[in-house]
């Protein structure tokens, strides 16, 4: 029972960062992808979290033609980080720094791919990921923020556990 409301509130926490005013892509989903696996060892929770939570969202915020191109990398990055999830700063950081570019390069290919604003060239497909700058840019920032917010909160958390133990 512990676990189903771990994964409710998680869920609603990242709906929640969604849904209220943001910049764009300025949310906590790939830092909380990141940490899921430092909550619960658990593939199943690591991706069923940030899924439910974009899917939800989405019917609040609008379903799209490109949301294979967006729970894809959301899929991916959630495997990655589970195998590869350690409790260092290095290891944080790397992850931190590398899922929002994986997440550009995938979903900004998919925006390429489908849409007619860009030729379905190698000009429209670079021209697709220049526009798409200032958006991996606030992603990319907020995954790093929100991700040295989490670790610190872990570091806290397992310090003040030592302590009272």
């Amino acid at each position: 029972m512990n676990y189903l409301k771990g994964i409710i509130f998680l869920t609603l926490l990242l709906v929640l960062s969604r849904i209220i005013p943001h910049p764009p892509n300025f949310t906590p989903i790939l830092a909380g992808i990141i940490f899921l696996p430092f909550i619960k060892k658990d593939i199943a929770f690591s991706i069923t979290v940030p899924l439910c939570a974009m899917l939800i969202s989405d019917f609040f915020i609008g379903m799209h033609s490109l949301m294979l191109w967006t729970y894809f990398p959301i899929i991916a990055l959630s495997l990655k980080t589970y195998y590869f999830h350690h409790a260092s700063l290095k290891r944080v950081g790397v992850l931190a720094i590398s899922s929002p570019m994986i997440f550009f390069v995938i979903s900004n290919f998919g925006v390429w791919l489908n849409s007619p604003t860009y030729a379905n060239n190698l000009n429209g497909l670079i021209l697709c990921y220049i526009n798409a700058i200032p958006f991996y840019a606030s992603s990319a920032l907020a995954c790093i923020l929100f991700s040295a917010a989490f670790y610190s909160v872990t570091i806290l958390i397992k310090k003040n556990n030592t302590v009272t133990s």
